[in-house]
């Protein structure tokens, strides 16, 4: 029956959670659906609360397996029953928006798709270290290779599939991992993949998870479902790309981040002497994916990387955990945190008692653009004043942030606005764009001087002493900024300095301080990439930049590029060789999920609007060229 739904929720002991699970799929805009509950012999009341949904709702099933088998067997218990053409499976621990297969399924019909696929946001429970963060489905154009390159590819939750391609792409049994089988292999089969940014599915990660526990040999079956999966589909020149997107995303990256979270030496190595037999028939050091990875890596990084990853094809397992062993000690105890980590509101009260007091050289508004990043709040506000130098106004925005931002913020507004000039700013709605929250950061501002101070951004105490002395000695000076480091989530350096990265012609233009014309640094520099690695390191001369915000607001990745370029062309521009900015790389940046092919789409765009403003020379045209190349290789566009 065409565009209803069966919708497949396995269950195993989630009573804590299955009603609220049941209840947001009622609560839905769409109503063709029937649902399908499984209980895999729960040992808490699980099966209770669902016969009860069963008797009240005509349009729900119950099934209980004969004994616990897991979810792949309980998801295709449920097809071999499930009515209708189109299918949706739902973790019986998640849920979803109001709108969610509604939208799935008028992106499927309007781009005439197998699979319509969305985003999903990925909620933590108490206890862990990690951030909430919506992940991106797809990085790039729309293809089957670039959504099966996602480390999320294989969740069967945020997708809804013809039923006619799981009938031969059944779900692995008793095993882990069992949705890469069916999923990937669904994907493979497809004639084609649509995907939306509208709507998308929250996955909940709890302790108690299956896969949040402690690292046990059952997480190998990952190299037992890839073998089926080959078995299944065979291995030829039109998929060949699809499985070293699986393999880079299934086996390298559980090799880089799953194996070293287990603390016990000896049964760290244990699973390495296990993962270099199976990763063997894989060659993973030849992964193209691999390689792009470690262009994205610091000096030490980039080096310990390749020696692990050799060891590990060698079979030295031994002498793999030893280096694992000195790195983790490295990262954890000898590398240290530029942050105070000992920040309370007292201390800021401290701080901001103390900024009273300070004279003003110039009159700077510190702008901080906020969604989600209450635990970096106190570290932001800290670097701000803690500042050696006078801010005259401090205003916060908040983008309708999901955790407690606003309550911490208000908190804060409340205890330091007797002492200096702060206060926030709320959107009713999330813009969707930090950009956007830039421009409104410009149009509350009062400072003859603004400074975008991102939130989960940090600084050295002397940020402002250095990159305000250019503007003082001259008025022409339309953006002055310093150098980046980039940091961990826990303030531990990764890169020292961003200059290697925006010097890709190796000028040596950033190896010392400078002031220069800004048309003049468009020409010979600005030119050919963006140079200016993160906001917070920038100081904008106040002005009317209503133009240039509308001209980049129609850029999404590299609008931040064009912004730079169009204000430093109505004056000069200057640099401070010195990395007093910190830019936090954490998975839940804007920059961590660029849509890569969107983004080269927008650097050729912005390419053109130059070549209107400037001439380029013929060697100019070479070198843009080569970067095209650059792009397409490291990036893997098609």
């Amino acid at each position: 029956m065409k565009d209803y739904i069966s919708i497949i929720i396995p269950c195993y002991n989630v009573s804590k959670y299955i009603s609220k699970c049941i209840d947001a799929i009622l609560n839905e805009t769409y109503k063709n659906y029937e649902i399908i509950l499984v209980d895999d012999c729960s040992t808490d009341d699980t099966y209770k609360i669902i016969k009860k949904y069963e008797k009240k709702y005509d349009f729900i099933t119950v099934i209980q397996n004969e004994k616990n088998s897991g979810a792949g067997y309980s998801r295709n218990n449920a097809l071999k029953i499930a009515k209708y053409d189109l299918i949706s499976f739902i973790d019986s621990d998640d849920y979803i928006e109001s709108n969610f297969h509604e939208e799935l399924l008028k992106n499927m019909k309007e781009n005439k798709s197998d699979i319509a696929i969305c985003d999903i946001y990925m909620k933590y429970e108490e206890g862990f270290d990690e951030a909430d963060i919506r992940y991106d489905a797809c990085v790039g154009v729309v293809t089957k290779h670039n959504i099966i390159n996602n480390g999320l590819a294989a969740s069967p939750c945020n997708k809804l599939f013809k039923k006619e391609l799981l009938e031969n792409n059944t779900f692995a049994e008793q095993l882990m991992n069992e949705d890469i089988l069916a999923v990937i292999g669904c994907i493979m089969d497809a004639k084609k993949v649509s995907y939306t940014t509208d709507t998308f599915y929250t996955y909940l990660q709890r302790k108690s998870s299956v896969q949040n526990e402690t690292i046990s040999f059952k997480r190998f079956d990952l190299f037992e479902v890839m073998n089926l999966l080959i078995k299944r589909k065979g291995v030829t020149d039109e998929n060949r790309d699809y499985y070293d997107a699986l393999i880079y995303n299934q086996i390298i990256l559980f090799f880089i981040y799953v194996i070293p979270k287990e603390k016990s030496f000896s049964k760290r190595y244990k699973l390495l002497k296990k993962y270099s037999k199976l990763s063997k028939p894989y060659n993973i050091r030849q992964n193209k994916l691999f390689w792009q990875f470690l262009t994205n890596q610091g000096r030490m990084s980039k080096y310990y990387y390749k020696l692990l990853f050799k060891l590990n094809h060698m079979g030295l397992s031994f002498l793999a955990n030893l280096q694992l062993e000195f790195y983790l000690f490295y990262k954890n105890h000898l590398k240290k945190s530029v942050i105070n980590d000992k920040i309370t509101i007292d201390t800021l009260i401290s701080c901001a008692k103390k900024q009273s007091n300070k004279r003003k050289k110039i009159n700077l508004s510190v702008v901080i653009p906020n969604y989600n990043y209450e635990e970096f709040m106190f570290e932001r506000l800290y670097s701000i004043l803690n500042q050696t130098e006078k801010v005259s106004e401090i205003i916060i925005l908040d983008d309708c942030s999901s955790d407690n931002s606003r309550e911490l913020i208000d908190k804060i507004v409340d205890k330091l606005k007797p002492f200096i000039n702060i206060r926030q700013v709320y959107n009713e709605e999330n813009s969707g764009s930090a950009f956007k929250q830039w421009k409104k950061g410009f149009e509350e501002a009062t400072g003859d001087y603004i400074w975008i101070a991102e939130a989960d951004d940090y600084c050295e105490k002397t940020f402002l002493k250095n990159v305000i002395k250019p503007i003082i000695g001259d008025p022409e000076v339309m953006l002055s900024y310093s150098d980046t480091a980039f940091i961990d989530k826990y303030g531990k350096i990764i890169l020292k300095s961003i200059k290697s990265e925006i010097d890709i012609l190796k000028t040596k233009h950033w190896d010392s301080n400078y002031i220069n014309n800004g048309l003049e640094e468009i020409k010979n520099y600005s030119y050919l990439n963006c140079t200016i690695a993160n906001v917070s390191s920038v100081i904008f001369k106040n002005d009317n930049y209503k133009e240039e915000f509308e001209l980049s607001s129609k850029f999404k990745q590299a609008g931040d590029w064009l912004f730079y370029v169009n204000v430093i062309k109505r004056g000069k521009v200057s640099f401070i060789n010195k990395p007093l900015n910190y830019y936090r790389v954490h998975g839940n940046n804007v920059t961590s999920t660029t849509k890569k092919q969107a983004h080269f789409d927008e650097i050729k765009k912005i390419h053109a609007y130059l070549r209107k403003v400037y001439s380029f020379s013929e060697e100019q045209e070479e070198k843009i060229k080569d970067r095209y190349e650059f792009l397409e290789k490291v990036w893997n566009l098609e």
